[in-house]
This record gives structure tokens, sequence and C-alpha cells, in this order.
């Protein structure tokens, strides 16, 4: 009986490791890492050779130095492989590897181990293959136009939350901040009326499908159009994203038939593309801790800002001068409750999720309370988002981290257009310090949502402040370069703003009509060419209709 017990046993087991292996086998993409970057032909002292010339003016403007992180993995590494009968899905520098396609029975990617310079070899995922293109479909032409009284529309309170309306007003929408957008596919993008002004202003920069290696992104998934139309719809009185004049990259990196780690490295590829293209914000709406293959998962142990592959690329994109703002995760509902990978990057801007009043989405992930570090970092609206309707001249909803991560990185990008002497790690500390949880931070609502007028004021280094009665008050920003004023509760027809020297001479003056005498939440007029006026004493008169206020100012 013990020996027929022992006889099943091994019958079991053999067969079970005959599956095991077979499974093993499946795969068809692995990752193979190299141990260094020896007889590398590239230099640190020409990073033009592999570095755009935006990219390189990013570390100079930040003081970064071109280390041999920067370099490309060493060519003659890629030769062997080559010629073992492998293909290259992807490389990565900053991991120093390479993920390979096994294209026969024939090539077992543990052979790689014998070659000296390889680290370790594993398997990652399967190979997809290119779609084919579906074409331009047609657009609902026979949804009625529908407008609202706010030029943001439906998007009025995703962008009201943050006061993202006034960094707008002065000018502020994105122009020439480059950002890419990470997501599993931009299906019915170009048919969307949503994104008219993004094809015809030429403002995609660039589009890559990191999963089927061409360049088609329209397709697999709406989930990255979604995403995109909450920075990048312009349909004034409808829609209005928070960025929609920055110019996109658009990457797929999301397998939508599965979940496996390729999409980390995937990942991994197109943030280092984005970074050797000069890209100022990276949007990722994706993350991860639960694989089809359980051998993959990851504990929360896992979930320390240094181990997966993407938490690695995320800080180091960061330490490059990127400002990364990825989501928290939709998991605060689930068994696993907490932040996904890469949100746990420490340097990166974790984004967490609130409903229109401001109150947690209950689906919002967490972050780890027995740990320092604060994750998410802020909150936007996530819980029934506003995104552009697919094909129509229309808005619809969805629910997710997903969106508030976008919505914030929008925002983002209009703060750091206005202060690109600050560094990322300035503008993300910033936003925190302005967040209305900024006093008791925690692992909910992190620092809160974050008031971007008063970032804003913050970083302009205000010197005045005055409240002459109670029908307005005046914010005024004096520097060497800038010279703003801020007037809240205006109720006027007019607004005349002059500035004099102590002789009496007018340096500037500029009068603003109003259609109605109704309160504005905010009046905004900046002094041009502020930097150029000598060092003194100013009289600034500020006139609205019969009231009028002499201010003082020292440069």
């Amino acid at each position: 009986m013990n020996i027929c017990i022992k006889v099943l046993f091994l019958i079991s087991f053999t067969f079970l490791f005959q599956s095991e292996t077979e499974a093993q086998r499946k795969y068809d993409v692995y990752w193979v890492s190299f141990k260094d970057k020896k007889n590398n032909p590239y230099s640190i002292f020409h990073p033009q050779e592999y570095l755009s010339a935006r990219a390189i003016e990013r570390r100079n403007r930040f003081g970064i130095s071109i280390d041999e992180s920067d370099l490309p993995i060493t060519p003659a590494y890629l030769e062997p492989i080559l010629i073992k009968g492998f293909k290259i899905h992807a490389t990565s520098k900053w991991l120093n590897g390479v993920a390979i396609i096994t294209e026969s029975a024939s090539t077992n990617p543990e052979d790689l181990k014998s070659f000296e310079f390889i680290k370790d070899v594993f398997p990652i995922g399967f190979k997809r293959e290119v779609q084919t293109s579906p074409g331009l479909g047609q657009r609902d032409y026979k949804q009625v136009y529908k407008t609202k009284d706010n030029y943001y529309g439906m998007g009025k309170n995703q962008i009201n939350m943050l006061k993202g309306e006034y960094l707008h007003k002065m000018g502020y929408e994105g122009q020439e901040m480059h950002i890419a957008i990470m997501d599993g596919g931009f299906e019915g993008m170009p048919e969307t009326p949503g994104f008219d002004s993004l094809f015809v202003n030429g403002q995609i920069l660039g589009t890559h499908d990191f999963v089927e290696g061409d360049d088609y992104v329209f397709e697999s998934s709406s989930h990255g159009r979604n995403v995109a139309s909450c920075m990048v719809a312009n349909m004034p009185f409808l829609f209005v994203g928070t960025a929609p004049k920055a110019k996109y990259y658009l990457f797929k990196t999301e397998d939508v038939k599965g979940e496996y780690w390729i999409e980390e490295y995937n990942w991994v590829a197109a943030i280092e593309r984005a970074d050797q293209l000069g890209v100022d914000l990276v949007n990722s709406s994706l993350g991860y801790y639960d694989f089809d293959d359980n051998d993959m998962d990851y504990a929360y142990v896992d979930i320390d800002g240094k181990t997966s592959a993407m938490t690695r690329a995320a800080s180091l994109a960061a330490k490059k001068g990127m400002l990364v703002v990825t989501s928290a995760g939709n998991e605060g509902n689930d068994k696993w409750k907490h932040i996904t990978v890469p949100g746990d990057a420490e340097n990166v801007l974790t984004v967490g999720a609130v409903d229109r009043d401001g109150y947690h989405a209950r689906f919002s992930s967490y972050g780890f309370e027995e740990r320092a570090m604060i994750k998410p970092n802020v909150m936007a609206r996530g819980a029934i988002a506003v995104v552009a309707a697919k094909k129509r001249y229309d808005t619809s909803y969805s629910n997710g981290t997903s969106f508030s991560a976008p919505i914030m990185a929008g925002m983002v990008s209009t703060l750091w257009q206005a202060f690109p002497e600050y560094s990322n790690m300035e503008i993300i500390r910033t936003l925190e310090n302005n967040g209305h949880y900024k006093d008791k931070p925690d692992n909910v609502y992190g620092y809160g949502v974050p008031d971007f007028l008063a970032a804003y004021k913050s970083l302009r280094k205000s010197v005045v402040e005055l409240q002459p009665n109670q029908a307005y008050y005046y914010h005024l920003t004096n520097e060497k370069k800038h010279l703003d004023i801020f007037m809240s509760r205006v109720k006027a027809y007019k607004a005349l703003v002059s500035l004099r020297n102590t002789t009496g001479k007018l340096l500037y003056q500029e009068e603003t009509l109003f259609k109605t005498k109704s309160d504005k939440l905010l009046w905004y007029q900046t002094v041009p060419n502020w930097e150029t006026i000598p060092e003194g004493v100013y009289f600034l008169t500020i006139e609205l209709d019969d009231f009028v206020q002499r201010v003082l100012i020292t440069k």
C-alpha cells in the first residue's frame, strides 16, 4: 500500500514537473539582462549620438549629469543573441537588458546563460502580431450639438476643483510642453471630434506600439482615448481638457490580451523613448500587481519603490528630469486595497481619485499606513469623470484613477509651463504644499486636492496682499521678471490698470471692458516687460468704475 502510494506520488510529481516545464516553454518572450556595458562605442561625452537636443537641454537646465545609465546597451552583446536565432522585441539601457522573442522550438533562451556577459534570463510573456489597420471609421453626425454656459462645459467641475481655470486664463494651456501618454490603445481617436484640434494643429509629435512593434496606436482599446481626452479635448462650452494646447506622444504599452511582465518592459522601453525625445511629462494610467501567471504576482513587500521593473524605470525617469504622473490604482474596494506599481516610486506623482464633491472615491487605492512615504501624493476627480464620447460631439463618463491622473497631469504641465526654471520635484512638492490635506497627509488622500492658483502664487513669491474693503481683494506678485495682479469678486463694467514712476511718467496702461456688471471669480492682469523696467519705486493704480486703489510697489 505504501509502495503504491509512493509510486503514485512519483508519477504525479513527474507529471506535475513536466506540466510546469511545458508551462515555462509556452512563453515566447524572455528578458535577458546584461552584467555591464563594457566595450560600448558610445560615450557620456558625446550624448548627442543617443539623446535629442531637447533631452540634453533638460539635463543641462536642472544640472543633471550624463552617466552610464544614459548609454545604450553594448551593441556587441546583441550579435550572439541574434546568431542564436532570437529576435529583439525591446531594449532597455536603464535596466541594461533586452526582451527577446523565441522564433522556434529549437531555440532555448536558457542556453544564453552560457555567455559570460549575460546576467539572467527569465520569461516575461507572449509576442503579439501586428494587427491590420482598420482605417478611419464614421462619425455619428446625427448627434445634436450640445453646449453649456461655462467654457469648460461638462468638464467644469474637474478643472474648477483644482482651480486650474485660472492658469488657463493667464494663458497657460500647455503650449510647447511635451507629454507622453502610456496606455493600452487609442481606438477611435481620429474619428472623435474632441481631438480635432489635436490633429489639425499637429499636436501629435509621434506614436509607437511597443506591444506589436509598429507605429499604429489607434486600436486595441478605447481606454487611452478616454484618458487622453481629459487633457486634450477641445470642444468649448461642451468639454475642454486640462492641457488642450500641449504636444503629445502616444505610446501603446499595455497588452489587452493578457497580464504579464512583458507589459512592464514595454512600458520601460516607452519611457526611455520619451526621455530620449526630450519629453517633459509622462502620464501613465496603468498599474500592476496581479498577473495571469501567479508566479509573476507582487506581494505588499514588493511595492517598495525599488523592486518592479516599471518602478525602477519611473524612478530613474524622474532623476533624468521628467515629471512622471501615474494613477494610484482602483483596488480600494478589493482585497488588495493598496497602490500598484509604478505608483510606489518615491519621486513620481501618484494620483488618487475623488468624486465631484472632493470625497475619496471608494475604488481609489490606498497607500500603506506603516510606511513613511505618503502615497497617493495628491487627488483629482476620478469618480464619474467626464471624457469625450467616441465619434460624437458629446461627452461620456468613466470611473477610475486612470482619469484623475491625466486630469492632474494636464494641469501640472500648465504650472510647469509657467515656471520652467523649477525642477520636477519642486513642482511636485509645491502641489503637495498646496493640497487641502497638506497639514495632515495620510494614506487615503495623500496631501489632498491641490489648489493650482495657490501653487502659482507661491512660486511667484507674493510680496504684497491688500484688502482695502469688503468688495475687492488684491494679490500682487513682484519679482524681477514678473508683475502680476489678481483681483477677485470684481463687480464692474471696466477695469483700468496703470503704472507710473515717481515723476508721474506713464509706463503702462490697459483697460478691460466686461460685458455685464456681475461677480467675476477672478480677473487677472500682467504688466508686460516688467523685467526691463529699472529697479525703483512705482505707483500702480487700479480703477474699477468709480472705485480707485493706488499701491506703492518697490522693485
